[in-house]
């Protein structure tokens, strides 16, 4: 049975990694990058969040395909309308969690740019 929590009450898992690897750092800075528009995580809080992070490289790769289908789907729909990449940047994050169905939350992309977004970060591997 799932039991909802208020944001507030979320605490941090302990570290887990006490470093990273150079080379993960820097992939971290790439995606954050990306995202910087719709995710305005510092940078440095996005390495400690990997760093409690019991698999950080798997979960690294998952906020690579959120960036780069951000980034393809901005491609071919430019747009300097942030709402539209914070739907966009949410929607994937929602696919990064399994949710396919979006429903009434969405106002600036249409059914089948979500079903677009959401299958093909899916396809991504």
């Amino acid at each position: 049975m799932d039991k909802k929590i208020n944001i507030s009450e979320l605490q941090a898992g302990p570290v887990r990694h006490l470093e990273l690897p150079t080379a993960m750092i820097e992939r971290i800075a790439a995606f954050r990058k990306i995202l910087a528009d719709v995710d305005t995580t510092p940078l440095q809080t996005s390495i400690e969040n990997f760093k409690r992070d019991q698999h950080p490289e798997k979960e690294l790769e998952v906020w690579e395909r959120i960036a780069k289908m951000y980034q393809l789907f901005l491609a071919h729909n430019p747009t300097d309308d942030l709402a539209t990449k914070t739907e966009v940047y949410r929607v994937l994050l929602g696919a990064s969690m399994g949710v396919d169905d979006f429903g009434e939350p969405v106002h600036h992309l249409t059914h089948e740019q979500v079903k677009h977004l959401v299958f093909n970060f899916n396809l991504i591997t």
